[in-house]
């Protein structure tokens, strides 16, 4: 039996997120026809707050809330995601040199630290799954050992030394986009760096669009996702994908967003 929007839910975590998307993506689930239902996540709790589940729910918040949905055999299917399609290696795999780290090393920190470098040599580190323990950074060689411990202290749960990590050189970005697609088309876009710096601007070119759209032609993680792309040199890479449920919006088109991601999933679960 077909879902209809009404049928439809958007549970959004208010805590730990960015107000003004709270009142957007109200906003937006009104003007898309489906219902909006504002949660807080109690963090380390282990478990989902009491919430109406008599729609069809999809999920937004943090890393955190994505797991406990995740857990969840009623309710993971209103979250876009799998642990073996959204990683690094994977990208690798499948998009190759349109990856801007491709032929960097996969690696963990215990082996890294055993390497004889040059205290001064500078790597670009990022995790190999989606899973946010920290954002890719550059840092020299010298400093590795002090930042890994202080990564373990906020870490306690998780070993950082054997946590699996992408090593390469770092590359200079002159402008950073992020990209909503459903089903392989761009829905929403905004630029949301430039070297470096965080300059939020609604859209992206259209040559940032189609490389998106092409490289959708080839493989996609999910039938929902995020591509963030970078301008390095003349060409266009893909810098990672993203978990829809959990990415920041930055000045994307929310309306957009929640409207095609809803249609998306009523139409996921009728089939």
């Amino acid at each position: 039996m077909p879902v209809a929007l009404q049928d439809i839910q958007w549970v959004v975590q208010e805590n730990l997120t960015n107000i003004e998307y709270i009142n957007d993506l109200q906003a937006a689930c009104k003007k898309a026809g489906v219902t909006f239902q504002p949660i807080r996540v109690i963090p380390f709790s282990g478990q989902l707050p009491d919430f109406d589940a008599g729609r069809k729910s999809i999920f937004y918040g943090s890393t955190t809330l994505c797991n406990l949905v995740a857990a969840n055999e009623q309710l993971k299917a209103g979250l876009f995601f799998d642990p073996e399609s959204f990683s690094m290696e994977n990208y690798f795999q499948q998009w190759g040199s349109y990856m801007l780290n491709y032929g960097a090393t996969i690696t963990d920190f215990k082996t890294l630290l055993l390497r004889e470098e040059d205290p001064n040599t500078l790597f670009f580190i990022r995790p190999v799954d989606d899973g946010k323990t920290f954002a890719g950074v550059v840092k020299r060689f010298a400093d590795l050992t002090d930042w890994c411990e202080q990564l373990q202290h906020y870490n306690e749960t998780r070993s950082i030394a054997e946590s699996k990590i992408v090593v390469g050189k770092p590359y200079e970005i002159e402008m950073e986009w992020r990209l909503w697609i459903v089903e392989g088309k761009v829905v929403a876009s905004s630029r949301y760096r430039t070297y470096f710096k965080l300059t939020k601007e609604k859209g992206c070119p259209p040559s940032v669009k189609d490389f998106a759209e092409a490289r959708c032609l080839e493989y996609m993680p999910y039938g929902a996702f995020v591509m963030d792309i970078g301008k390095a040199g003349d060409d266009l890479f893909i810098i990672e994908c993203n978990c829809i449920n959990a990415a920041g919006f930055y000045h994307g088109d929310i309306n957009a967003i929640v409207s095609e991601v809803s249609r998306f999933f009523a139409s996921s679960i009728s089939r």
